[in-house]
């Protein structure tokens, strides 16, 4: 006797369509170095942190030791030339990335985790919770960070880079969770939301697992601007000597090129290579989120016509006439 199907639940129909995500991650990273820009920003960026993971086997010099004559410019034996106590530049330049790349990377996950969490929360909420959290990310909206940074700093008197890179994290979420608020407040009564709310699951679970995965490209390029914006400010706290100046990082280095009028003695080599190497970073980041903006956006795609990568057009053999 054959089997009798069983008529489906009324109401009970195919699962309602999301929204278009990133792709799998071996196809996001197809997709992001198909940009030409963004394939130049993954190589710049790797190499600057390579350089900094690097530093012990590519130079023997101790960057907190001088090691030669005071105030001398670029030359074969110190490339990047030698600050007026006699330390190396170039040294301290690929140590100084180290303390600069870890406290923008921290300042970043802790702000971003602040704007993740309230910005989803108050969108889905709605009610009280979603005015509560519009009134406080409009009074540090309303205040700006960096004036907000040096108080802080100067109430604690010298910050260490653990310090430094938490104080960044709490003061630059605000911009992030009001961008992220707006995007979720478009996707909170779309089908699947509704379908998951219907369906009885708990607020945290639509948030993190129906909710978030829908707005992940946005996600990403907070992280590039928060990242941005971290890596500014660390630099700029170090340079008006906010931080502590017996560590090397890239804002010390100017900190110590300012406090010791090297400009005005011409040895500009102290000011331009630590330069160059903040404006390096954020001009990687600036070009990754470019790729960023096309994978979280299908018809940006769409738009563009198929083309190799940039270091596939660079590797792939020629063709012998």
């Amino acid at each position: 006797m054959g089997e009798i199907s069983q008529p489906a639940p009324v109401g009970v129909g195919p699962a309602p369509a999301r929204r278009n995500r990133l792709p799998a991650m071996p196809e996001s990273i197809r997709l992001l170095m198909r940009n030409r820009m963004a394939a130049v920003g993954v190589f710049l960026l790797g190499a600057i942190v390579a350089i900094t993971i690097l530093a012990p086997l590519l130079t023997s010099q101790d960057p907190t030791n001088p090691h030669s004559l005071p105030g001398q410019p670029p030359s074969w034996t110190d490339p990047l030339g030698t600050t007026d106590q006699g330390y190396s530049v170039y040294a301290q330049v690929m140590y100084g990335g180290r303390i600069s790349l870890v406290v923008a990377a921290v300042a970043t996950l802790i702000a971003m985790t602040i704007s993740i969490t309230l910005g989803l929360l108050a969108a889905y909420s709605g009610g009280i919770v979603d005015d509560v959290i519009n009134l406080v990310t409009n009074i540090f909206l309303v205040i700006p960070t960096l004036p907000l940074l040096i108080v802080i700093s100067s109430f604690l008197n010298k910050t260490g880079p653990w310090v430094m890179a938490f104080i960044i994290g709490l003061t630059s979420w605000a911009i992030e969770t009001r961008i992220l608020r707006g995007q979720a407040l478009t996707l909170r009564n779309r089908d699947f939301i509704l379908a998951a709310r219907v369906s009885g699951e708990s607020t945290r679970r639509i948030v993190f697992s129906e909710l978030m995965p829908n707005m992940l490209s946005r996600i990403a390029a907070g992280f590039a601007f928060v990242f941005i914006q971290a890596i500014f400010y660390e630099a700029a706290l170090e340079f008006l000597g906010f931080g502590d100046a017996n560590k090397v990082s890239w804002g010390t280095t100017l900190f110590w090129a300012t406090n010791n009028s090297t400009l005005l003695q011409g040895e500009w080599w102290h000011f331009l290579f630590p330069g160059l190497a903040i404006s390096l970073t954020i001009l990687a980041i600036v070009f990754i989120n470019y790729g960023i903006d096309e994978l979280g956006d299908p018809r940006l795609r769409a738009t563009k016509p198929p083309r190799p990568g940039l270091f596939t057009r660079l590797f792939r053999p020629r063709s012998v006439t």
